[in-house]
């Protein structure tokens, strides 16, 4: 392979990874802070869940979401810096998109109950959760 395959394989690579992977992580741990700690909090109020397993919880998720998604800003960074000036265009442009791809993950819909379902498994009452689904969605 030559110089130039390589780099187009090194910029393909860039792109799928800031779109297919920072742009939704980032997004998942902006909603940690924002969307889900609000239906968390929701959530306390209709008696779904006990509110010390959401203190309990919560922390920990927003923490390791942190961790993750500075760790992958921090690759796709020294990615950028490594290849630059490409390397900005080819995960600039994918961020962007991505950002508008994903955007529905910082909205309050269903895809938020699913993380609260995943977040708190076996920690919240089935049937409050259910009754609050069919009311509101």
């Amino acid at each position: 392979m030559n110089g130039n395959a390589i780099q187009l394989v090194g910029d393909v690579l860039l792109v799928l990874y800031t779109f297919f992977g920072v742009v939704p992580m980032l997004l998942n741990t902006i909603s940690q802070f924002t969307v889900l700690k609000r239906f968390s909090e929701e959530m306390v109020r209709e008696g779904v869940i006990e509110e010390q397993k959401v203190k309990d919880i919560m922390p920990k998720k927003q923490l390791a979401g942190v961790i993750i998604s500075a760790l992958m800003l921090f690759v796709l960074f020294s990615a950028c810096i490594k290849t630059a000036p490409f390397g900005w265009l080819c995960a600039g442009i994918p961020f962007l998109v991505g950002l508008f791809k994903y955007r529905n993950i910082i909205e309050f819909n269903s895809f938020t109950v699913k993380r609260f379902q995943n977040n708190f498994k076996g920690e919240y009452n089935v049937k409050k959760l259910n009754k609050y689904i069919e009311t509101h969605f």
